[in-house]
């Protein structure tokens, strides 16, 4: 009597399903985590405004921009939550797409409040360098004056070959400003400046003198941003668009330290990515190793003997590592390849892993045979 087969469901699936599932789920909450991060709201009360904004700024050959920001807040009444301040760091243009777009990047910022120094909340999201200031955590009613001084870097652009200047040195902000006054000191002399008020809602006026740039404007209604542009001397250098990260470069490095930053996704998506495949990984590891399995094979080495469930693991593992190096390939210019190094691991780990984790020959034999009938 021929001994009868029975079929088995082979495990050697379970860590594509699972680590497939895992990625499309994860990738599609990073989507939508990253989907509308614009500055968050800040309602003006009726009376409140800006009585001043002045900005002075100085270009540096390297392209580089030093900023000293000083406004004047006034407030008819105390609000529970603090000062919003923000600087656009994703910059775009025509069909320009986001992922592509010039990046700019927020260092050395320091913040002070009525002449104090003060530690804002600080947030970095795929659009906006944003600080929160307030002391604790509110902003009190009446007058009150901020300082805030930074450098920014990839402001500087080459349409057309000439280091040219485009700035929304004021975002809009719902309270009306009085006087916008903004000073830019450039290398040397200036070709051409501009400036212009969101909407057209207020005139813009640009001057130069020397290596000095001066705009204005008065009398801005709420939501009215204020944009200056000036074509640079040519000793100004321009930064390639992608190799300047909001405070850092574009390496496997920097997206440790900032994640996401170069595909426009949130540090916390990213996190969360990870801590799935790792999740997702682990499952997968523990569900195979808690499989029924028999001793291994006497007189053979571990792992040298090959059954079918053995060899089915292992083509399993080099699928999941040949889709890690894909994904690797394909996230890397995004500076987001640290989310393809858990499905190597994966890979990796059920190659190596296979002898102790899959059933050899002999046990299958023993599972999956009946006694001869006499």
């Amino acid at each position: 009597m021929t001994m009868a087969r029975f079929p088995r469901p082979s495990v050697a699936l379970v860590p594509v399903a699972v680590v497939s599932v895992a990625v499309v789920a994860a990738l599609g909450l990073a989507l939508g985590l990253a989907v509308g991060v614009a500055p968050p709201a800040w309602a003006a009360a009726p009376g409140d405004r800006i009585t001043s904004y002045d900005i002075e700024a100085r270009m540096r050959t390297d392209g580089s921009m030093a900023v000293r920001e000083r406004f004047t807040y006034s407030f008819v009444a105390a609000r529970p939550d603090p000062l919003y301040w923000g600087v656009p760091i994703r910059l775009t243009s025509g069909d320009t797409d986001g992922l592509t777009a010039q990046l700019v990047s927020v260092e050395d910022l320091a913040v002070r409040m009525d002449g104090r120094s003060t530690r804002p909340f600080l947030d970095h999201q795929s659009w906006w360098y944003s600080a929160w200031i307030g002391s604790a955590g509110r902003t009190p009613a009446g007058r009150h004056t901020y300082e805030l001084t930074y450098v920014l870097r990839g402001m500087v652009t080459l349409p057309e070959g000439r280091p040219t200047l485009w700035w929304n040195a004021v975002f809009a902000r719902d309270e009306p400003i009085d006087q916008v006054r903004l000073s830019l000191t450039t290398p040397g002399r200036t070709a051409r400046a501009s400036c212009t008020v969101g909407s057209d809602a207020a005139p813009c006026q640009a001057t130069t003198s020397g290596t000095t740039v001066s705009y204005t404007a008065t009398d801005l209604p709420g939501r009215s941003g204020v944009t200056a542009y000036a074509e640079l001397p040519t000793t100004v250098v321009a930064e390639p668009s992608d190799a300047t990260l909001p405070g850092v470069r574009p390496t496997l490095r920097s997206n440790l330290a900032a994640p996401g930053a170069g595909a426009g996704l949130p540090a916390g998506a990213v996190h969360l990515v990870t801590a799935l495949l790792l999740v997702a990984a682990l499952g997968v590891l523990v569900v195979v190793r808690r499989r029924p399995r028999g001793a291994r094979e006497s007189g053979s080495p571990p792992g040298f003997d090959v059954g079918p469930d053995r060899a089915r693991m292992r083509d399993a593992g080099a699928l999941v590592m040949l889709g890690g190096l894909v994904a690797g390939y394909l996230l890397a210019p995004h500076d987001l390849l640290w989310w393809a190094l858990p499905v190597l691991a994966l890979g990796l780990a059920l190659v190596v892993l296979a002898p102790w984790l899959a059933p050899g020959p002999d046990v299958d034999r023993r599972d999956n045979s009946v006694a001869p009938s006499r």
